[in-house]
């Protein structure tokens, strides 16, 4: 199942002003000073927003173009200097599998650029 994440991390105060304003819940969330599972202590606050899962490749783009729209219509932006946003969208596949492809359109790479979210794409 294709998926994507939207993971914010900063400070308190920022992270408190866009959660206010999210369309959805977080789903996960860590503070600063915990530790990885890797026994890294975490050097910011964060949390993890699920925006869509979705076996057809189109199909994950339309939620995440929705989910950044509604963002965006409420004034979440990310290009501050407390926080920082990343889209992640993972594909797992099998081994031997073909991966599938995602094409943003120049207006999809426009609105991450406009929104501040550095983009990180995994299979």
């Amino acid at each position: 199942m294709n998926i994507a994440t939207l993971k914010v991390h900063g400070d308190d105060e920022g992270l408190a002003d866009i959660r206010d304003g999210l369309p959805t819940e977080p789903h996960g969330d860590w503070q600063k000073g915990d530790v990885k599972p890797d026994g890294r202590v975490r050097i910011d606050s964060g949390f993890y927003v699920a925006i869509g899962t979705e076996q057809n490749p189109d199909e994950l783009l339309k939620q995440i173009r929705f989910y950044l729209g509604e963002c965006q219509a409420r004034g979440i932006h990310f290009e501050r200097s407390d926080v920082a946003a990343e889209l992640r969208v993972s594909f797992p596949t099998d081994q031997g599998a073909s991966t599938p492809s995602l094409d943003f359109s120049l207006a999809d790479m426009t609105t991450l650029v406009e929104m501040g979210i550095n983009l990180s794409i995994t299979a």
